[in-house]
């Protein structure tokens, strides 16, 4: 993690598999026949799910239309067994099996750590310290769950070594995995510090539990209270960006509610959504990427301040002292893409437009838009550097199946999306520049297709000023 050495880290890791050892049991010798189509795609871990299955059922958890299915190691689905109709329920777990945040505040480690007087900066941790207490109880009441969690995720980025991390050269994930991996650190070394009790839990435990918490929460609001809650089998659900199904907290069943939201046919998978959110949260929390991610993609331009600037001290008094800014703009014209056009006007404006003291939120005149758009191609030239190859070379890895493993491939579509931002913004700038010396005569026949994202700006911006400065003729 982090810093550490690959061999220590490899013994950390050995070190926490024999801790955990203490906690398995034997595998159950027959499936039984009521359990057998929940389970018998399950492969080499069918006895654990049986459990599980065997304590949902018994704890008043319903999913009859649902089964697992088995692809490979910590890889399952979540597969319906007949047509489902819109609007039905397909899950629904009681309070008693929600592992919830109030009652891991509760729990024996909760009341040592509170007692510590330690505030969590993440309110998963409460979960994360929970799950090892309990993963320490062989009678714990939550075994049959905790058995099914991963016992690794070498999926996740902060565990990566050089060999991915260099396919991730010059992409804003690995200053995230990075950062994500010291807020860990202090974490856990904050918990163990003010709370002697938890010291017996190693670091990597307790990043374990962060990360089954943080790829498996649920937002819940269980009778007037907003709390976090670990939901077994509706945690299952793979992410599709069109969600298939909606779920919460049922005040009046007491109990977690999972409801279709169109129909989904026979034996197939079933998803969940995780809301729309850009590359780098998909990669480094969860683990996973998304293709043609192309709304939601965002990449880090550097907008800057040059201090040759003659009015530099002008220009930074109008910045509010800034002198570099660091934007993360999706490819659309939204609030991000405003707060940093606003900055490359400011940047590119004359001593006569700054006396003016105008809102740089809102385009000046055509000089400085063009001027402003030609400060933006070049900071994406300069964050395209960062990268060791081309955008091209990325997409032919992908189209000819050119990675390596899961992870590799997951590293070139994270740094291929940020590139297409990139590309995109490029774009922008380019026409941008181009239509701002077209006629007004000429717009409606070179605009940008209505359809286009890059439409939005055209209409706020290009048009506005070309038709300003056609009146003024």
């Amino acid at each position: 993690l982090g810093q550490t050495s690959t061999s220590r880290v490899a013994g950390e890791r050995a070190r926490h598999r024999e801790i955990m050892e203490d906690s398995k049991e034997e595998p159950l010798p027959n499936i039984p026949p009521e359990l057998t189509r929940e389970v018998s795609d399950c492969g080499p871990d069918t006895d654990r799910f049986v459990r599980l299955l065997k304590w949902l059922k018994k704890g008043g958890s319903l999913f009859p239309k649902l089964y697992l299915k088995y692809y490979e190691e910590d890889y399952r689905e979540v597969h319906t067994k007949e047509a489902v109709d819109e609007n039905v329920e397909v899950v629904y777990v009681p309070l008693a099996q929600i592992m919830t945040t109030d009652k891991a505040k509760s729990s024996t480690i909760g009341q040592a750590i509170r007692r510590s007087g330690y505030v969590m900066n993440c309110s998963h941790s409460w979960l994360a310290c929970y799950l090892c207490q309990e993963k320490h109880n062989p009678k714990s009441y939550w075994k049959p769950f905790i058995d099914i969690l991963p016992d690794k995720y070498y999926n996740m980025p902060i565990f990566f070594n050089d060999h991915y991390n260099k396919h991730l050269k010059g992409s804003y994930a690995l200053e995230m995995a990075a950062t994500r991996n010291k807020q860990l650190r202090q974490e856990y070394e904050g918990i163990v510090r003010c709370c002697p009790e938890f010291r017996k839990y190693h670091y990597l435990e307790f990043v374990w539990g962060r990360l089954a918490v943080i790829t498996r929460i649920f937002s819940l609001d269980i009778n007037g209270r907003t709390t976090d809650g670990l939901v077994p089998m509706a945690d299952m659900l793979n992410h599709h960006p069109t969600r298939q199904t909606t779920w919460g907290y049922s005040d009046k069943k007491q109990g977690f509610v999972m409801t279709t939201t169109q129909k989904v046919g026979s034996d197939q998978q079933l998803f969940d959504s995780y809301g729309r959110k850009w590359q780098g949260r998909y990669f480094v929390n969860y683990g996973f990427t998304i293709d043609q991610n192309y709304e939601d993609n965002d990449a880090v331009i550097y907008a800057r301040l040059e201090d040759s600037d003659p009015l530099y001290h002008q220009k930074r008094r109008q910045l509010g002292s800034w002198t570099v800014r660091e934007f993360q703009p999706q490819a659309h014209w939204a609030r991000k893409a405003k707060d940093m056009m606003a900055f490359f006007r400011t940047a590119a404006a004359t001593s006569e437009e700054l006396a003016r003291r105008p809102n740089f939120n809102h385009h000046i005149s055509i000089r400085n838009e063009s001027a402003a758009l030609a400060l933006l191609d070049k900071a994406c030239d300069v964050s395209l550097g960062r990268f060791e190859h081309s955008l091209q070379h990325d997409h032919k890895l992908l189209k000819q199946n050119k990675w390596e493993d899961t992870n590799h491939r997951n590293c070139i579509i994270m740094r291929a999306g940020e590139k297409e931002v990139l590309m995109w913004y490029k774009n922008l700038s380019r026409v941008g520049r181009k239509l701002l010396t077209v006629p007004l005569k000429n717009q409606e026949a070179e605009a940008p297709a209505k359809e286009l994202r890059l439409r939005v700006y055209y209409d706020a911006h290009i048009f506005p000023l070309v038709k300003a400065a056609s009146r003024r003729c």
